[in-house]
């Protein structure tokens, strides 16, 4: 009977200390210095009632901290978007971006996206960074932190968009666009050369893309992408947009001098995160709205000579009070028929010239545009029509006549913020 009891009560002390942690709310929360987001810990009972922690690699990913706003105390109101599995979040604070962050609260409950820091004092600049909470067996583990934000930055709304060039000379096209809370847009990327130089420059911005628009299966706007996609690394992409092209062969049946090799590449690819946009589509990301006006459909077969880049992908993205349009390398047979179509609607604030500036859309279109700025993908030789048979001059001076600026690959990487 003894031998039994001490049975008993060794079960009920092993039963204690594994059923306890699930039912317990998360630890008091005390400051804390934060751990790295490489790699988060959880905590876990030892056999003297004590915590230690153990390594983990993450399995929760990184909350959208998405606003920081103020309530009427003028205290800093934190939201974030859910973590699918998250059982919970913890908010960490600092006085500087890249100084140490201390834990200043955990919430237990997965439908808690909001934290008021009342501790806040009036007028004083914070940091803030929040991480999702999943309860264990043994206790609890923790995610990957957030961005940084600052306590006020609900208000910086702009989009920073930047041309870049061809260090070799070549033609192309690649764009990102960026908000201050890190929401990530690419577009195109250019040769398969430039593959690094894209990679680099996501790396550079986060490395988080979270939309990738390709504009048309040219080499010299998807070869980027299709030489990095096998092999992104440490980059993560959300989901990839493209124009569902005619097959290669009307392509080919269409225009006998282009090429479709890289179409046929794109297309033996599987790119779980790809979708195909249409006319009318909308898309948006954070305040940022994308509307496609035009991407390739059977009506293109009867007005154009040139499938491949009159089905181009194009579109307008509008900020909150200004706008941009971008028209990869759609050309004349598609321009009466976007005017026709949007007239007044094709006005915006910044312009990217079709087919690189060089023939592409016609003259009462881009005045229909009129942009206070007009970006030419395009190198020297092609901006000053050194072969003799571009018409990229003329397009320029068409362009500074209205009245529009111009970035060419002459001075990139070239940014405008969209307001």
């Amino acid at each position: 009977m003894q031998k039994f009891l001490l049975t008993a009560a060794t079960f009920c002390t092993i039963l204690l200390a594994t059923v306890i942690p699930h039912s317990l709310p998360f630890p008091e929360e005390k400051p804390e210095p934060a751990t790295s987001q490489g790699m988060g810990s959880y905590m876990e009972l030892g056999e003297d009632g004590g915590q230690f922690s153990k390594a983990f690699r993450n399995t929760l990913p990184a909350p959208e901290l998405y606003s920081i706003t103020w309530n009427k105390r003028k205290k800093p109101v934190l939201a974030w978007k859910k973590v699918p599995r998250a059982d919970g979040y913890e908010i960490a604070r600092s006085t500087e971006k890249n100084g140490e962050y201390q834990t200043i609260k955990r919430l237990a409950s997965k439908k808690a996206l909001r934290y008021t820091d009342h501790k806040a004092f009036a007028g004083k600049r914070y940091y803030y960074k929040v991480r999702a909470v999943k309860r264990s067996r043994n206790g609890f583990r923790v995610g990957k932190y957030s961005r940084a934000m600052a306590n006020g930055a609900a208000q910086k709304t702009d989009w920073k968009i930047t041309q870049y060039g061809d260090a070799s000379g070549l033609q192309m096209m690649f764009y990102t666009l960026q908000d201050h809370y890190g929401h990530l847009v690419v577009v195109d990327g250019g040769w398969p050369g430039n593959a690094e130089q894209v990679r680099k420059v996501i790396n550079e911005k986060g490395g988080h893309v979270n939309a990738w628009f390709l504009t048309h299966p040219h080499e010299d706007h998807i070869g980027a992408f299709c030489e990095l996609y096998g092999n992104l690394g440490t980059i993560r992409v959300d989901k990839v947009y493209a124009v569902d092209m005619a097959s290669p062969e009307l392509c080919m049946a269409n225009a006998p001098w282009d090429s479709v090799a890289a179409y046929e590449r794109f297309r033996a690819m599987e790119i779980r995160q790809l979708s195909y946009v249409h006319r009318g589509d909308t898309i948006k990301i954070g305040k940022l709205k994308i509307e496609i006006l035009s991407a390739y459909e059977k009506k293109i077969d009867y007005i154009s000579s040139d499938l491949l880049n009159d089905g181009s992908m194009v579109f307008k993205v509008y900020g909150t009070e200004e706008s941009m349009l971008f028209c990869a390398d759609a050309g004349k047979a598609v321009s009466s028929y976007l005017k026709r179509k949007y007239g007044e609607k094709l006005k915006s604030d910044y312009l990217q010239m079709g087919h690189h500036g060089n023939g592409g859309l016609k003259k009462d279109f881009y005045k229909m545009v009129d942009p206070d700025v007009a970006f030419f993908d395009a190198p020297n030789w092609l901006m000053e029509n050194q072969g003799g048979k571009y018409t990229t001059p003329q397009n320029r001076k068409w362009m500074e006549r209205m009245g529009s600026k111009i970035a060419s690959f002459a001075t990139a990487p070239n940014a405008v913020l969209l307001k």
